[in-house]
């Protein structure tokens, strides 16, 4: 039987980012619409204004960037049907959050330090909002690009690739706050504490083959931010450093050790075997990944 080439995406890391674009493309086209222009008008206070460089620019990202990363996860499965099992999975969904437990809890202990100090806003704006960063962060940088590398590799030393690479480029594009009007040291600052984040919900997807847990986590970790009045007001772009803030850097660190913990060599094999099935792969893990 003839392998099916799938031009591109048979290069591991341009593929990755060729697959960062495409769910970008598909998470700002929902968002337009349904965040910009529909849920924007219906609701008061959900569009941010934001001013940097000069410009300003209404910003509104919820339940249209959810539903776009959905469409690209489910457009994904559909160009490899039948062999890929999917990403957004029941399978594994306890044993995800359970990795993340530790981070959550201690990350949880910054937020609300945060908006003790810093005052509240609304939670139910905040919930809309955490869906942009929950769903649509975790597809575009995890879902679907480390779903497609681990489809290529066949050694285990190509896990280790795809954690870095996946944990440093969801890092460093936090940087492009400061275009958002983030002072350069903070965005910074984030950067390296979104790289520790990305470190930990990279490996929680990799053990698990599920994206249920890191979006979870993830909005929850967002939903609790976007309650602080500052970051309301905002959307998210941070100004500058408070006491809350310094706790979830140390949070982001941690996940940091956890995520390499949870990629110890010991585990390699069985996330080789976990992808190998979720691939309906029938090699063996001797090629060179």
């Amino acid at each position: 039987m003839t392998k099916k080439r799938h031009k591109f995406l048979d290069h591991p890391i341009p593929g990755y980012f060729l697959l960062i674009l495409f769910g970008m493309v598909m998470t700002n086209l929902f968002s337009s619409v349904i965040d910009g222009q529909i849920l924007a008008r219906l609701i008061p206070g959900f569009s941010v204004t934001l001013q940097a460089n000069g410009m300003t620019v209404e910003n509104a990202a919820g339940p249209g960037t959810a539903l776009g990363a959905i469409a690209a996860a489910a457009i994904f499965r559909w160009w490899f049907r039948p062999s890929f099992q999917g990403m957004l999975k029941k399978e594994n969904l306890t044993a995800g959050l359970l990795m993340l437990a530790p981070f959550l809890v201690f990350h949880y202990v910054g937020s609300i330090v945060s908006i003790l100090s810093v005052g509240s806003a609304s939670v139910f704006l905040a919930f809309l909002r955490a869906f942009s960063p929950g769903f649509g962060e975790e597809v575009i940088f995890r879902g679907l690009g480390v779903s497609n590398y681990m489809r290529m590799i066949r050694s285990e030393k190509g896990i280790m690739t795809i954690f870095w690479l996946s944990s440093l480029t969801f890092g460093l594009i936090h940087i492009l706050n400061v275009t958002a009007g983030a002072p350069f040291v903070v965005s910074l600052i984030q950067a390296v504490y979104a790289t520790g984040i990305g470190m930990a919900f990279g490996a929680v997807f990799l053990r698990t083959g599920n994206l249920w847990p890191t979006i979870l986590g993830h909005m929850s970790v967002d939903f609790l931010e976007f309650i602080r009045a500052d970051l309301s007001s905002t959307g998210g772009v941070m100004g500058a450093m408070g006491v809350g803030d310094w706790i979830t850097i140390a949070a982001g660190l941690f996940a940091a050790v956890l995520g390499l913990y949870l990629m110890r060599p010991v585990v390699r094999p069985a996330v080789m075997e976990l992808w190998k099935q979720k691939w309906n792969r029938t090699d063996t893990a001797e090629a060179a990944g």
